[in-house]
Parts: C-alpha cells; structure tokens; sequence
C-alpha cells in the first residue's frame, strides 16, 4: 500500500516503519527508533530496486541527537547480515561480500595479491596476520569481530604465519606481518604502490587498545563506503526528499551549486597556499642539507652522511599513519623533552580517518618533533626567545613562523569569554601547577582546511621551569576549542 506507515510503542521506545513503494520493482523502508525520553533517533533506510541482473540494495544508518557528546560505535545494520544470507551471491560491483573472515592459506597466497591488485576491485581488503611465536589466539578474534562489524563494506582475510611469509616475499613493505592488520584500499595494489594509501596496525597497539583500534579500522572502511557514489539503478530515489528523481527534471538548485562551487574555491585557495609554504620550507631545508653535506664531505665525515640517509628500527620514525600514531611516536620517542599526559589526545577518530588523516598526521608528528627539539635546544643553551623565536631562526627540525600554522596567544575574544576560555583548560602534573590544571593558549594549527575537524595542538612551554619540558594538552579536532569564528 502507498506510503503505508506502521508505529509500536513498546518497552519505553517509540518505533515507526514507512514503506513507499517508488516504481516498478523498487521500494524505500524507513525504520526509526528512539527512546520514549530520549533525544536520539537511529534510522534504517532500506532501497531495493529490482531489474534483469538482479536485486540491488542500498542500506543506509543515520543517527540525529541533541547530545553533542554521544559516540557512536559504527557497525553494519542487523538487516545487512540478514540481507546478505539471503542471497546466494552477493556483490558489490565485481567484488564478493563475505559474511565472515577468509582464512587463506601459504599454498593459496596468489589468489589474496591478485585481488589486491584488479583494477575493477570495489571492497577494501582488511589482512589480519597471525604473529610469531606463542601466542594466544586473539588475532583471530581481533578479525571475526573486524568481519562481523564492516560486513558489507569490507572483505576480512587471515593468514596464518606461513602465509604471512608468502605474503610479504610477493609484496614486499607492503604486506603485513607479525599480528599487524593492515586496509588496503580498493585500487589496484602491487609491490611498488603508496604505502600511504593502506594503513597498517601494529600488534602492539591492538594489544594496548584493542577495541579503540577496532573502531578506528571499521570506521575507515565505513568512511570509504559512505563516500562511494550511489549506483545509477538508484536514481528513481532522490536522495533528499524520497520522491522520483525526475521531479527535479534532473536540475540541481542554483543556490546548492554556489554555496559548492564557494567551498571548492575555498578549498582550492588553501590548498594553494599551503604548498606554496611548504615550497619554501622544502627549498629551505634542501639549502640546510646540501650545506651540512658540503660541511661533512670537507672534513672526511661522509660515512655519517650516507650512514643515517635511512631510516632503521631504532631510531625515531620518518612517518607515521595517522594522528593517533603521532601522539603514540612522541611518548615512545620524544618523552625526554615531552609531555602528553593520557588526557591529550580526544576526539581522533574522525580525525584518523578523514581524507587527509595521512597529512594530518604526518603534520602533526612534525609539530610534535619540533616542540621536542626547541626543548632541547633550550637544555643545551639556546636563549633568545620562546618557541616562535626558535622557529623563525629556520632550525632543521622546526615550525613555520607564520600565523596561518602558529600561535603563541588567542584573540582578545577568546581571553575575555569565560565559555571559549575554560575550553583551553588541561590537564598537567602538579608540578607546573598544584591544582593539577591550567590554561593553554599557544597553539599548532595542522591545517588550515577541514574545517572544524581540522586538528589542534594545544601546549605550555616549561623548559626554563622544573621541568623543563614541553607540555601538550590538547591533540584533538578544532572543535572541541572553539572561537568566535567556530563557535
């Protein structure tokens, strides 16, 4: 029946099923729920469209609150488990679903790189890798639960030890190895591929927080899956207002397309000058280089030069995956000269795997490091200024000097409201103050686009005080300090 709607309130929750037949063999399923008290409200979308190849379905999750704070563990629907056992086949263009990790042998290791590599591949492949020697079974719990969470947006694949060995002789650095797990996104991947492209996950920090990095791995692939473009079998839905597509005779409002068309040209002029800074730091650093090359070539230290052109296992890392990553590198590496109490770092979920997660967090462990290295230029006698001072001297390890990436204060605005200032309060240890917190108002600026997500690097310089370090307050997403322009 036409728009027929069925509502059941029951056990304190109120729930609501609309289903709107849209066209010859296509129908929409809307289900809500929310608690009778509450101020959220989940909802389940369900499209499905019938034709000559088959059944094609879209389900989608939507959640709207008034709680600003709610967190939200992303999972597949229930409807998607039940979906995908109906079928005898599903798909997701040329991609298999699977509705549980597959396990892969040594002997079979070609069948997971040549998947890797198609070019018509649709899914991420999440590799999960046994670790060597005794252990206790969790990776392969690690991955049922990976599976059962991203079904229908990813494909889980195991490998026991001897196909963890296979794997990496085909694929060299990019495979995964000792309990790691790693994404590979879905393009074509072979040997020679961008690393950066298919983050990986180390043993060790599943093992530290298994269910945050869980989280982090499904959000990503659910990230990826919500950025795909709608099949074209869709579009006798719309996808604002439910009704045919052809009532908006194919049109996209004029003020939708200028209101993009501004935040694109935004976009743009951002991207531009940024690369035109880091220009100027690339060739400025190159000069340094070259220069200290010259200097230890002339007195017979080339050894040092080639010896330390890469990097090995002990020595701090060049890059690292994402935001999280670089708090995570700056405790083990860095904690001579700084601090990041467990209370930093918030909110990077969202952060970890946005688009620019890879950016993000290589700009921020660079932020990191140059805090470290100001802390100990400082130890070692350097005194003409603060940390904008150091940095505006072009040292090898430092910051731009420029406000578009630092700032040593906030605006008049922020200092003179109780509501935007009590957000730049952090945690410290008692002995930069007894009460155990303190205001913060210098600043990193990762970036500049992104929006409110953008992160933050929040800190307080104590190196001529007792302990002489850099203290880190706040990494996080620019929302959670805002300022007049944010808030």
């Amino acid at each position: 029946m036409e728009g027929q709607t069925e509502l059941d309130i029951s056990q304190g929750r109120r729930r609501r099923i609309d289903y709107h037949p849209l066209a010859t063999g296509a129908f929409e399923l809307t289900a809500s729920d929310q608690k009778l008290s509450g101020a959220t409200v989940w909802t389940t979308v369900i499209r499905a469209v019938a034709d000559d190849k088959g059944v094609h379905t879209l389900v989608e999750n939507q959640m709207e609150s008034d709680d600003f704070t709610l967190r939200v563990s992303v999972g597949r629907p229930k409807v998607v488990h039940e979906l995908l056992g109906l079928s005898r086949r599903p798909m997701l263009g040329t991609s298999s679903l699977l509705t549980e990790p597959q396990a892969i042998p040594a002997a079979g290791i070609d069948l997971l790189t040549d998947l890797l590599a198609a070019p018509g591949r649709t899914l991420p492949v999440i590799v999960c890798s046994e670790p060597g020697g005794d252990h206790d079974g969790s990776w392969l719990t690690w991955a049922s639960r990976i599976a059962s969470r991203s079904e229908g947006v990813a494909a889980v694949v195991t490998l026991d030890y001897d196909a963890v060995t296979a794997f990496k002789e085909l694929l060299g650095d990019l495979a995964i190895w000792g309990g790691g797990i790693r994404v590979y996104a879905p393009i074509s991947v072979s040997p020679y591929s961008d690393g950066w492209r298919h983050r990986y996950y180390l043993r060790a920090r599943l093992q530290e927080g298994n269910q945050a990095t869980i989280d982090r791995i499904v959000y990503s692939v659910a990230q990826l899956s919500a950025r795909r473009r709608v099949p074209e079998v869709f579009a006798v839905f719309s996808e604002r207002t439910g009704l045919p597509a052809d009532a908006l005779d194919g049109m996209i409002p004029t003020a939708e397309m200028e209101a993009a068309r501004e935040e694109w040209e935004f976009d743009r002029d951002l991207a531009v000058a940024e690369h035109s800074e880091l220009e100027k730091e690339l060739a400025r650093a190159t000069g340094h280089l070259a220069r200290l090359k010259d200097e230890l070539l002339s007195r017979g230290l080339g050894e040092i030069l080639w010896g330390t052109r890469h990097e090995v296992a002990a020595v701090i890392p060049d890059e690292v995956q994402d935001t999280s990553e670089a708090v995570l590198a700056a405790r083990t590496y860095l904690s001579q000269w700084l601090s990041i109490p467990d209370s930093a770092p918030q909110e990077l979920d969202d952060i970890d795997t946005a688009p620019n997660s890879f950016a993000w967090g290589n700009t921020t462990w660079r932020g990191l490091r140059a805090l470290a290295a100001y802390a100990e230029d400082r130890a070692n006698g350097w005194d003409k200024g603060g940390f904008w001072e150091w940095c505006a001297e072009g040292p090898l390890l430092g910051w731009p000097a420029t406000t578009k990436k630092l700032a040593m204060s906030e605006s008049e605005t922020v200092q003179n409201s109780y509501k935007l200032r009590r957000t730049r309060v952090f945690k410290v240890g008692t002995t930069i103050d007894p009460s155990g917190v303190i205001t913060m108002l210098a600043h990193l600026k990762i970036s500049e686009g992104g929006g409110n997500l953008a992160p933050r690097v929040y800190f307080h310089d104590d190196t001529k005080g007792l302990t002489g370090k850099v203290h880190v307050g706040l990494v996080g997403p620019h929302y959670l300090v805002p300022n007049k322009s944010t808030n």
